[in-house]
């Protein structure tokens, strides 16, 4: 008779997600512009201007950012100073609900210039969650460009692909 695995006690960061917000007037030929302008505002703008949302328990639910189980701790490691350890970082998939638009919001640690095994892999694993949503054939379309077909409009738009003209360069 097998006897039941052994139960281990975790330690488990959970996180909620909380947006900060300011609104940010500024004069501009067309959005693209009016976006830039205010994303270079911004970040000069002292904390105490901006105000944090409250967390929104209809849109959006806790998840594990990072644990540990006690077995795994040294004899003299706090737990705090273990999961500090997590060097965890966020994109952002944005999407409006209601016009069915989308974005990812890139962050300055996430290197699209010369793409890294880091990003190889982060892509690799969202495309492959989409996918087992049933959501997106993207991995075919990937291994097609790799292997050297040409990049469509939309591509380039997704895929950040160079157009033909600057692969040229």
């Amino acid at each position: 008779m097998e006897s039941a695995p052994k139960s281990v006690k975790y330690h488990v960061q959970v996180v909620r997600l909380r947006f900060d917000t300011v609104i940010i007037e500024v004069d501009a030929t067309d959005d693209e512009e009016a976006e830039q302008k205010a994303i270079e505002h911004a970040q000069l703008i002292s904390d105490g201007d901006w105000q944090l949302q409250p967390f929104d328990h209809d849109a959006y639910r806790p998840y594990a950012e990072t644990m540990v189980a006690e077995d795994e701790l040294m004899e003299s490691e706090k737990v705090e100073d273990a999961l500090a350890l997590n060097e965890t970082r966020y994109l952002l998939l944005k999407g409006d609900c209601e016009g069915g638009q989308g974005d990812i919001v890139l962050q300055p640690w996430f290197n699209t210039d010369q793409p890294d095994l880091l990003t190889s892999d982060l892509c690799k694993d969202w495309i492959g969650t989409l996918e087992q949503l049933g959501l997106t054939h993207l991995s075919d379309r990937l291994d097609s460009l790799a292997a050297g077909e040409p990049p469509t409009p939309s591509d380039r738009i997704l895929f950040g692909t160079p157009s033909p003209k600057r692969q040229d360069r």
